[in-house]
């Protein structure tokens, strides 16, 4: 199972397919996180994302890969988005695959490359996603 976390995640960094926009990202997703994270339009409303992170949890590797769909504007400066997708905490004794939903503001203290996400991992039990992230452009 490990290893094919792993051949996801290399497959998805050099593939050449889609334009990612990389960010980097760091907050609590289960412990204290921080890696890279990248997204790539595929409609619309509709971005892919992936993200490769170190926790300080029992499993310090995180995987994701999942979908960004627009859902509203608050006030007339914040997109909120719907973050949903496949994560994996793998590299300790027992590793274990379930599913991320997040809430996502865009342009968060009116910066442009801010965002903040806050949502749940159900991978084994429920563990707090709250992070922030940099959109390097």
């Amino acid at each position: 199972m490990k290893k094919s976390l792993v051949i996801l995640a290399l497959v998805l960094l050099a593939s050449n397919a889609f334009a990612f926009q990389p960010e980097v990202v760091g907050g609590i997703r289960g412990g204290l996180a921080v890696g890279f994270m990248g997204e790539s339009s595929i409609a619309r409303n509709a971005d892919m994302r992936f993200a490769l992170e170190a926790s300080t949890n029992e499993n310090p590797v995180i995987l994701l890969l999942g979908g960004k769909f627009y859902l509203t504007t608050i006030g007339r400066k914040v997109p909120l988005s719907l973050g949903a997708g496949a994560v994996g905490y793998a590299g300790g004794k027992k590793s274990e695959v379930g599913v991320a939903i997040s809430f996502i503001f865009d342009r968060m203290f009116d910066v442009k490359p801010l965002f903040f996400e806050f949502g749940v991992d159900v991978a084994g039990s429920g563990k707090i996603l709250a992070q922030f992230g940099y959109k390097l452009y």
